[in-house]
């Protein structure tokens, strides 16, 4: 199976310290709004071992795809080791997938081609995602399945 197959270009991901500060500062300049989440998955892995981990979210809709903003909440997660060695700024980009199977299948194609999967998390029902590490060109991969987000927490711009 081919890894967008079925997959939606849903985020690009940018990480922050502050999320609410800087979701305020880029209403502004964007002329965007940010539903704001805490998301905090059932079952949580960094680099393959078990790590319990949360993490704030902001989305603005800019036509079809998402500008995310993403700061560490608690525990240890790829997005604390990342902020500390490159600081603020692009992440990842996100392909998204309407169904489970979808997603995992994707999961599994990366995972055969050896790609390193640096994160995952998954609220069985709700929510499963993973973070794989891409060699040609360097950059991060999610793989997101999202059954839908409850209301937002907070709403800014």
């Amino acid at each position: 199976m081919a890894v967008s197959k079925n997959a939606t270009l849903h985020h690009t991901g940018i990480l922050v310290n502050d999320l609410e500060k800087s979701a305020e500062k880029l209403a502004r300049t964007l002329s965007v709004s940010w539903n704001l989440w805490t998301i905090t998955p059932d079952h949580c892995f960094v680099n393959g071992e078990p790590s319990p981990f949360s993490f704030k979210i902001g989305f603005a809709q800019v036509g079809g795809a998402n500008f995310e903003l993403i700061s560490p909440h608690s525990g240890n997660s790829v997005y604390e080791e990342y902020l500390k060695l490159k600081g603020e700024g692009y992440h990842h980009s996100c392909f998204a997938y309407s169904d489970l199977e979808s997603m995992q299948s994707a999961k599994e194609e990366l995972n055969s081609q050896g790609h390193k999967m640096v994160q995952h998390g998954y609220t069985e029902g709700i929510f499963e995602f993973c973070v794989f590490e891409l060699t040609e060109p360097n950059m991060l991969l999610e793989l997101l399945y999202l059954k839908e987000l409850p209301p937002p927490e907070k709403t800014i711009g």
